[in-house]
C-alpha cells in the first residue's frame, strides 16, 4: 500500500522592486504616488475648464441668435412700415439704422365708450371694439358720424367735454394718455413750425421723444430712416412754411406731421 507523498508549499518567488504594502505607512505610499495624483487633479481641472468654455459658448451663441433675430425683426417691421404708407415706394436696397420694432405688443379694447359735450348734444354713445397689434385698423363713416372725436376720446385728448366709458391695454383697464411715449397722435391740422427745415422738424421731433441716453449718431439714424420712409429725403433741406411764407406742398406737410409722430 503506497502513502501519499506530502505537498510541498509553493516556492516564493522575490519580485525586485515590490515592497510589502503592509509594511508601508501612508506617507511612504504619498511620497511614491504623489506625481500620478498631481496629473489627476491636472486632467480633472482641464475637463472642468473645457465643460465651462462650452457652456460660456454655448450661452454667447443663444445671445448672439437673439440679436440677430430682433435685428431682422427691425428690418421686417420697417419693410412693412414703409409698404403700408407707401405702398409704391421701393426701398429693397435700404438698410433701416435707427427705428427697432418694439419687443411688447399692445392690444387696445374700448368698451361703451361716450362723449357729451357740457351745454350741447352727446356726440358719441356705446361705442365699443378692439385694435389688435400689428394690424392697420381704419375708423370710417360720414362727415360729423364722429371720427375725429372717437379717437379725441380714445387717446385722452378730448378734454372739451365729459368722458365715459372703459379702456383696457392688454386686458388691463388702463388710460391711453399713460402711454404718451409709445403711442403717436396725427391731427388733422397740421402742427409744424414753419421756419425750419422738413429734416430739422423731424430731428427735433427725435430728440424731444426718445430716451436722452441715446446717441446723436442713434437720432441722426432715425430721422434718415424717417425721412426714407415717408419719401422727403429730396426735400429735406426745405422750409416747411405756411400761408405767409411759400414752402413745401399740403401732401408733403402731412407726411412731415406723420414723420413727427414716428420719430
Amino acid at each position: 500500500m503506497e502513502v501519499p507523498a506530502a505537498v510541498s508549499p509553493a516556492p516564493q518567488v522575490a519580485m525586485p522592486g515590490l515592497k510589502d504594502m503592509s509594511a508601508q505607512t501612508w506617507g511612504e505610499y504619498w511620497n511614491e504616488n504623489a506625481s500620478l495624483y498631481i496629473l489627476l487633479l491636472v486632467v480633472a481641472a482641464c475637463m472642468l475648464s473645457i465643460a465651462h468654455f462650452e457652456r460660456e459658448w454655448q450661452r454667447w451663441q443663444n445671445r448672439l441668435a437673439r440679436a440677430t433675430g430682433i435685428k431682422q425683426q427691425g428690418q421686417a417691421y420697417s419693410m412693412a412700415l414703409v409698404r403700408h404708407f407707401v405702398p409704391s415706394f421701393t426701398c429693397q436696397r435700404y438698410q433701416f439704422r435707427g427705428m427697432m420694432r418694439n419687443a411688447k405688443s399692445i392690444d387696445i379694447a374700448f368698451e361703451d365708450l361716450a362723449l357729451e359735450v357740457e351745454g350741447g348734444p352727446q356726440v358719441l354713445k356705446g361705442v365699443s371694439g378692439k385694435f389688435f397689434s400689428g394690424r392697420l385698423s381704419a375708423i370710417m363713416g360720414p362727415s360729423g358720424a364722429g371720427k375725429t372725436s372717437f379717437m379725441n376720446v380714445l387717446c385722452g385728448k378730448a378734454t372739451y367735454g365729459k368722458i365715459s366709458g372703459q379702456i383696457a391695454i392688454n386686458n388691463r383697464k388702463a388710460d391711453m394718455r399713460d402711454l404718451r411715449d409709445v403711442v403717436g397722435f396725427v391731427p388733422q391740422d397740421d402742427i409744424v413750425f414753419e421756419d425750419l427745415t422738413v429734416r430739422e422738424q423731424i430731428d427735433f421731433s427725435a430728440r424731444l421723444r426718445n430716451d436722452r441716453r441715446l446717441s446723436p449718431k442713434r437720432v441722426r439714424h432715425i430721422v434718415d430712416d424717417i425721412l426714407s420712409i415717408m419719401q422727403l429725403e429730396h426735400i429735406q433741406k426745405s422750409i416747411v412754411g405756411g400761408v405767409s411764407q411759400r414752402g413745401i406742398s399740403g401732401g408733403q406737410r402731412k407726411r412731415v406731421n406723420i414723420g413727427l409722430e414716428l420719430a
